[in-house]
């Protein structure tokens, strides 16, 4: 799994990816990443590459040319899946997180000030993400956020693979999990998990998976097809 990062800032990334299990990933070569700076690809001697924007308004806009400049040369190198990160773009979730994994080559484009000349957008984007509703200072930690989400499902990133199996994996959200002490001043750890009775425990931890779901993110139930044990759990959870 190969990553492009356009962003004037490349630091942010490359400061985060040697931490943790990116970094044995890339160690590994399991996936590799390279940033690109688009100053480097801008006509400005200075290497500008914002101005302001037509029609007036607060702020600066990357200008579309330095940026369709960056990922021409990236184009020149391999086939690419190019995405722009941006507040107006479709949600990312752990679906297109399967998806985009698919690409096996992304570029991902971060933006900075008032965004990019639409006409990057417009030409040079294959699709546009959001990683959610609200803003921040610039694309680069959507950027990683989307970059890691895919990276962990590439086989080998993860050492184990029952640790995919977190939230959003199997369409609910992931149920309560406690470790030692058993007993504290500030609660005890429920005694099917104890009990080593290992049918009971996944019973148990679906219906708090169900819990979970139905209480914090319900839209997540109405879109998933129950099984019969799973309306059997839901029954119980609002009879408590």
């Amino acid at each position: 799994m190969f990553f492009n990062i356009v962003s004037i800032f490349p630091e942010i990334i490359t400061d985060y990816i040697q931490h943790g299990l990116f970094s044995k990933a890339l160690q590994k070569d399991l996936v590799q990443l390279k940033t690109w700076n688009p100053r480097e690809f801008s006509k400005d001697k200075n290497g500008r590459i914002d101005d302001k924007p037509f029609g007036g308004g607060r702020g600066m806009l990357f200008q579309a040319e330095p940026i369709i400049n960056t990922v021409e040369e990236i184009k020149k190198q391999s086939d690419t899946h190019v995405v722009l990160v941006s507040p107006h773009g479709i949600p990312f979730n752990q679906e297109k997180a399967k998806e985009l994994q698919s690409k096996n080559n992304i570029t991902i484009v971060c933006g900075r000030y008032e965004g990019i000349d639409y006409r990057f957008e417009n030409y040079y984007a294959d699709e546009v993400i959001s990683v959610g509703d609200y803003v921040l200072n610039g694309g680069e930690l959507p950027a990683l956020v989307i970059v890691e989400s895919i990276a962990r499902l590439v086989e080998g990133f993860i050492g184990h693979k029952d640790s995919l199996e977190d939230s959003f994996m199997n369409g609910l959200l992931e149920h309560p999990q406690f470790t030692r002490p058993e007993k504290s001043e500030f609660g005890d750890v429920p005694e099917i998990l104890l009990s080593g009775d290992h049918k009971k425990i996944s019973r148990w931890k679906l219906k708090e998976s169900l819990r979970a779901t139905l209480l914090r993110r319900p839209d997540m139930l109405e879109k998933r097809i129950l099984t019969e044990l799973e309306e059997e759990l839901i029954i119980e959870i609002k009879d408590e």
